[in-house]
């Protein structure tokens, strides 16, 4: 554990160095918490059931930002860092592939999971000051549960798809393109309520979970087992 915290500092220290990823790991809340407060903004004097619609939609973005900001983050990990000199050090160094993939997911779902609740915690407030409270009910068990377990479930798959385009490709381009698959699971309470317009359910929540748990453990296999610096130093000659 030791060395996977100082491979952490060593990333954090990295990724401060490169602007436009900080820049885009922070845009990113702030664009989507100001979309969700847009959409409680609009509620303002309409009845309270067509507040808990908006309030339901605006709560989708909140599954989406988790996955976005990591793969940001985790794309850079291991082709932009081929393609600034700094990764051949790195595979030379005593640690496992096991210490270099943890150390970089953390560095990826850590300031994803404390951004996205951040950035949520700020959006409740201000919808109680827009709204002059939150809609009854919206804020139920498979919401908070969504927010606070599905959030991490979906940016540890967001890390791992990332991880392992990353590590499958040396142009960062394409490897951002591909990353993008890593969203499609969060959208799926965006789809169950847009065909039902009802507030997400438990039922729908325990499944996607329970679809994340087995994608994570399949994922975390495929990607450990792939990501081989012996492989991704000669292919990347």
């Amino acid at each position: 554990m030791r060395r996977v915290r100082v491979l952490i500092a060593k990333e954090w220290e990295e990724l401060r160095k490169i602007k436009m990823v900080i820049y885009g790991a922070l845009f990113l809340p702030l664009l989507m918490g100001g979309l969700a407060g847009f959409m409680v903004w609009q509620g303002q004097g309409l009845p309270p059931e067509a507040q808990a619609a908006l309030f339901n939609t605006a709560l989708m973005y909140f599954l989406i930002l988790p996955v976005m900001i990591p793969v940001t983050l985790a794309v850079y990990s291991i082709v932009g860092e081929k393609e600034q000199g700094t990764l051949e050090p790195l595979l030379a160094t005593p640690l496992t592939d096991w210490e270099i993939f943890a150390g970089k997911a953390l560095v990826a779902v850590l300031p994803s999971l404390v951004l996205t609740w951040g950035v949520f915690l700020l959006f409740l407030i201000a919808a109680h000051v827009i709204l002059g409270g939150i809609p009854a009910g919206v804020l139920s068990v498979p919401w908070l549960l969504s927010i606070f377990v599905l959030s991490p479930l979906l940016a540890v798959f967001g890390v791992l798809v990332s991880m392992l385009v990353s590590s499958r490709t040396s142009d960062p381009r394409a490897a951002y393109q591909f990353s993008g698959l890593a969203v499609v699971p969060s959208l799926i309470p965006l789809i169950a309520y847009s065909i039902q317009m009802t507030a997400v359910n438990l039922l729908l929540v325990i499944l996607e979970g329970g679809i994340l748990v087995v994608l994570n453990g399949a994922l975390l296999y495929l990607v450990v087992k792939l990501f081989r610096r012996e492989e991704i130093l000669t292919r990347w000659k």
